[in-house]
């Protein structure tokens, strides 16, 4: 396998694959290790698929002593799941020794051993006759509601370091947290909070437990943590999906780590069957995929889509007329080809679709669009309103009286292959583009 992305959703994912990639997330497991160390609070809160269990299970992974995982994803009450994550084996494994060190005191001296009885079978019969707090842990001897877990793992704490890890808290969870908090057991509790959950915490005291302790995954990846996740999981790729993933985040169209790594186990199965193991032949599809091939085609076949989103949206625009091609017009005596010329408002809008392959700073034709003053249409005068240039160039520097519109090369390709939505949203704000308000003259013509 080219990559190491999981089937299924990270948050899904067996403690024993847990990775956690990035200088955000190791900033913030320091936090809840320390909250562990410290027998203190803390609380993960984030979207769906940002890492929020992620955290936790690496937390548990580091943390020392006997960690309780409990996932309310599908749980009503939190003792539901925590009396089914209870292994009274290893639990009885635990205190045994020091049941052993004083049987005496619990009623099993030399007769009952000469007799044959054992002492595990001698402890279980005497578990309600002693009030000991480790002859209740190998009985077991609590009721399976939420008072009992309490009163277990208060008892637990003293055989062993305990840490409880409690994932996917809803709302409906949280006076039970609350009591959980306020128990004063002096076991570090880590919790995951969806951030719509956390939302609608209106006990005070809870809201303000919760912010003491708070780590924020919304919106929190930068571009460092984006490319080290992505290296984590696909390290032989990781410099051609870069670039992709960033800016597919950028754009809002990946917003969370679940979906990012979901785009880069799509992207690798795609080519896997032309590829097979073959690195070069992967990296040559990807940049094929998200490359321009002829930026000057590519530049016109833009120019007339959006001439097509504008002359079939126009009107909800305000837009009274989109010429079905490039428009000739002067320019100080010079001629030149603008590739999209409509009429709002009485005024002439031109604009033209620049996509680059290199580093130019400069362009002929851009640098001519402010000298346009006026365009002739069926024998009258338009003045220019305004004036744009669409180009995934972030050096070509444009005069001042030019909109610069900056895509990306990704959302271009994006768009020549039909993406619609990308491109409506492009086409959208030049209604409201910034320019002068002049009105019509005649053409002498």
């Amino acid at each position: 396998m080219i990559c190491t992305v999981p089937k299924v959703t990270v948050t899904t994912w067996n403690a024993k694959n847990v990775v956690l990639a990035g200088p955000t997330y190791r900033r913030y497991l320091e936090k809840t290790l320390l909250a562990v160390k410290n027998k203190d609070i803390a609380s993960v809160i984030g979207q769906p698929g940002m890492g929020k269990t992620t955290i936790l299970r690496k937390t548990q992974e580091e943390a020392p002593g006997l960690t309780f995982f409990l996932d309310l994803a599908s749980k009503a009450e939190i003792e539901d799941e925590f009396w089914g994550k209870v292994d009274q084996f290893k639990i009885r494994e635990l205190v045994l020794p020091t049941l052993r060190g004083k049987a005496n005191k619990l009623g099993y001296g030399f007769l009952r051993r000469l007799t044959g009885v054992k002492l595990e079978d001698w402890l279980l019969k005497v578990c309600n006759k002693y009030d000991d707090i480790h002859l209740r842990l190998f009985c077991s001897n609590y009721p399976k509601d939420f008072d009992g877990m309490l009163k277990f793992l208060g008892d637990l704490k003293n055989v062993i370091d305990v840490n409880l890890m409690v994932d996917e808290v809803r709302d409906s969870h949280i006076p039970k947290i609350h009591r959980l908090i306020n128990a004063g057991l002096g076991i570090p509790v880590i919790m995951a909070i969806p951030t719509d959950s956390y939302s609608k915490v209106t006990d005070l005291a809870v809201r303000r437990r919760l912010d003491e302790s708070r780590v924020s995954l919304d919106t929190v990846l930068t571009q460092e943590d984006i490319k080290e996740i992505i290296d984590a999981y696909c390290h032989p790729l990781a410099e051609d999906l870069f670039p992709i993933i960033y800016s597919l985040w950028s754009g809002g169209e990946l917003n969370t780590v679940s979906s990012m790594l979901q785009y880069v186990k799509s992207q690798v199965e795609n080519f896997e069957r032309e590829c097979g193991d073959n690195l070069d032949c992967f990296r040559e599809k990807l940049r094929s995929s998200h490359s321009l091939k002829n930026p000057e085609e590519d530049s016109r076949e833009m120019e007339k889509m959006v001439r097509e989103v504008l002359s079939s949206e126009g009107k909800e625009m305000g837009i009274s007329y989109v010429h079905p091609r490039g428009k000739r017009v002067e320019a100080n005596g010079k001629f030149m080809v603008v590739g999209i010329f409509f009429i709002k408002d009485e005024q002439a809008v031109l604009g033209q679709v620049k996509l680059m392959k290199d580093d130019r700073e400069s362009d002929d034709e851009i640098n001519l669009l402010p000298e346009v003053r006026t365009v002739e249409h069926e024998k009258r005068n338009y003045p220019v309103g305004k004036r744009f240039v669409i180009t995934n160039s972030a050096k070509l520097k444009v005069p001042n009286s030019v909109n610069k519109i900056e895509i990306s090369t990704f959302e271009a390709v994006r768009i020549l292959r039909g993406d619609g939505e990308i491109l409506r949203e492009i086409v959208r704000p030049l209604q409201d583009l910034p320019g002068a308000g002049r009105t019509p003259v005649e053409s002498t013509a």
